[in-house]
Formats: C-alpha cells, structure tokens, sequence
C-alpha cells in the first residue's frame, strides 16, 4: 500500500467535519482538485490515480468512525434561531433532525410496547383464547382454518395367534370333566376342599418311589461326602414338622384374659334367640294389643291342652282301663268343678259346721247363710231356663 504525498493532503485529512459545513466541505474540495489537477503535469497521474484510491479507502474507515462517534459528539448552532432552540429545550420539545441517545430510544420502545400490550388487553379476544367455544360463538367455517389435535376412533386390528406353550405339569393340573354321577356327597366334598387349604398339600402327589430313590441318594452322597473330604461335613438340614392350628386369626390375636371363659363373653343375643313377637317386654312397656295378644296366645295354648286331655280321657274309656284311687278322685274333683262353673250344683263349704254353736248368734247366721245360698241357687236356675225358651222361641222365627 503506497503512501499519501504530503503535497495532496487536505483539512478534511486531519480534522473530523463539521454537520453544516458537510456539503460545502465537498463541494469546495471537489473544485480545489479540479483546479490542481489542470496546473499538474501529466508526469503524475498515475501516481494521482493511485492516491486517489488511497484516499477513498480513507474515507471510507473515517466515516465508520465519525458514525461511531456521532453519539459522543456535541454540536452547536450559532445561527440567528438560537432564540427558538432556547424556547425549544425550555418547553421539552425535540427537534425533528436532533440526535437522541441511547437511553431515550429505550424508554421510547419501551412506551410503544407497553401502550401495545394495554390496547391487546382492552381489545376482545379472539375465539381461540375464550375456552369453550360453541358453533354460535365463533365464524362459521373457522375451525378449518386451524390446526388442531383430537383422538381418532380406530378399529383394533384382529388379535394375532399365537401357538399354545404345553408343558407336561399342565396337563396334570387341569381339571377331567367326568359325565358319571359323583360317588361323594357335597359335604365331603367341601371336607375334602377344605382339607388342601388347611393343610396346604401340593396338587401334585408326589411319587412315592421318588421319594425313596431320592432318600438313598442323600445318604450315599453323605458318605462320600465324608471318604473324600478332610473335615467332617454334618447333616443337612431336615424340616421339621410344621403344627398347623386350624383356628380363626380373631381367636389368636384377642387380647382377653386367659382365664375368661368363652360363655362371658356371648351377647345376649348368642345366648338366648330372639322370639318371634320382638323383644322381652315389661308389664308397663306393653301396649293394649301386645296384651290382648298375650291373652290370645295363653288361651289358645290352653284350649289345646285341654283338647288333648280329652281326647285322652275318651281312649281311655272305651279301652275301660281301670283307673287307679287318685285318678278317680281327680275325676270325681273334675266333674264337681265342671257342674259348679255350669250352676248345675253348688259347693257347700263345711266351715263352722264341726265347731259347737255356743251362742244363738251364731246359729240364726249360719241359717241365713243357707237360706241365702239357696235362694240364689233357685234365681240362677230360673235365668237359665228363661234363657233357654228365649232361645228356642228366636229358633222358630222366620
């Protein structure tokens, strides 16, 4: 790269320009190289040609710079409007080509956004920002118009087949339907279930030849276990017989005392059943129909008593089987107690009669006594037999 001649340098080589005085600058620097390049000799311009590229390649870093530095940069307008930037600055006011820092331009965007997001947030949203949105809320045909993801309803395909693994221990594990009638009754046959899940066996018996061959085995290799080892190799562990208690898991984790027995502790109701007419009642807790009930129930069940002593009495007499002196007087009392409730007779009391009348007071009222017992006996008679002729008299009416 060769150097400049100090013979073509310039102002504008050594001092940055002026805003206002740019164009004229040019202008005047354009005249002024017009002007020497008429008074050069024609020695020199292929050396002026090279200059002049040194020089625009100049320019071009200086005004990367000059752009760079415009921030830094304070200019002074002494024109004869220094009254209006006075008043201008005085009321805030920019001018349209002033220069604005860095700072300005943010709190500017800055503003501009935030009047942006405000008037978004006043404006309606649009339908795809409200949720839910119905046919009748939105355009018509504007659910074309956007993406959207939802499930689709596809048909299963056909399950593929795969060939069934058979293991020799299946076979021993499935169940024969047998057709013919089972020997067992279904008691013995829950006993019999009851009995694997109590006593845990294993569904496949084990062969008994198996178990012996394996026994032999065991013993064997303990004695070559103890020819060919130096140490004294002990037995192998034997299980043990496991004690299975068949008991509810409540009876083995209850935390009553020992020494109460069982019968403490029954409810009332594992005592004693409830009775079909409800719960025990009292004298006072019964009501009108609980006692009429009571009643009924008493002279039912007497009724029935008195049926069957009867009919007992009767296959006695026609099998004439001799009755012995406390039966006859049972009967003879019978009778007697049957023909006093009818008012066929009447029981004569025989009290006072062993007993001496020492007074004639005594004597007249045991005579009434009688007399009175008679005449009523004589007043019970005739009621009954008016009944009886009222009786038959409502027979013969029509």
């Amino acid at each position: 790269m060769s150097t400049k001649s100090s013979r073509n340098l310039q102002y504008k080589d050594f001092f940055d320009p002026v805003d206002g005085e740019k164009s004229a600058g040019e202008g005047g620097d354009e005249e002024n190289g017009s002007v020497e390049a008429e008074g050069e000799p024609e020695e020199f311009e292929e050396e002026e040609e090279e200059i002049n590229e040194d020089q625009e390649e100049m320019a071009e870093s200086k005004t990367g710079q000059a752009a760079k530095g415009v921030h830094k940069k304070v200019t002074f307008d002494l024109s004869d409007g220094s009254d209006r930037d006075e008043l201008a600055v005085s009321t805030g006011a920019k001018k349209p080509g002033e220069t604005k820092s860095a700072f300005e331009k943010r709190q500017e965007k800055l503003n501009a956004q935030i009047q942006q997001l405000e008037k978004s947030a006043l404006e309606q949203k649009p339908w795809q920002l409200l949720g839910e949105v119905t046919a009748q809320k939105r355009p018509e045909n504007s659910l074309l118009e956007e993406d959207l993801l939802f499930d689709h309803a596809v048909w299963d395909d056909v399950v593929r087949k795969e060939k069934p693994k058979e293991e020799i221990f299946e076979y021993k594990k499935r169940l024969t339907l047998d057709h013919e009638k089972s020997k067992l009754s279904l008691t013995e046959v829950y006993e019999q279930q009851y009995l694997k899940q109590t006593e845990q066996k294993s569904e496949v018996e084990e062969n008994v030849q198996h178990a012996e061959i394996q026994k032999f085995m065991d013993s064997l290799f303990l004695k070559l276990d103890a020819l060919s080892n130096f140490q004294f190799t002990p037995k192998p562990p034997v299980p043990e017989v496991k004690v299975v208690s068949n008991l509810p898991s409540i009876s083995m984790e209850e935390v009553a005392p020992v020494n109460i027995s069982d019968a403490t502790l029954l409810a009332p109701e594992e005592v004693k059943e409830k009775s079909r007419a409800g719960d025990v009642q009292g004298d006072l807790e019964k009501t009108e129909t609980d006692k009429k009930r009571e009643r009924r129930r008493k002279k039912k069940v007497k009724r029935l008593r008195l049926r069957a002593k009867a009919a007992h009495q009767r296959v006695l007499e026609k099998l004439n089987v001799k009755l012995s002196s406390n039966q006859v007087k049972e009967k003879n009392a019978e009778k007697v107690r049957k023909l006093t409730q009818e008012g066929k007779a009447m029981l004569l009391k025989d009290e006072g009669k062993d007993k001496t009348l020492r007074s004639s007071k005594a004597f007249f009222s045991q005579l009434q006594d009688q007399v009175k017992a008679e005449l009523k006996g004589a007043k019970i008679g005739a009621k009954k037999q008016n009944k009886h002729r009222e009786l038959s008299a409502s027979k013969l009416k029509l």
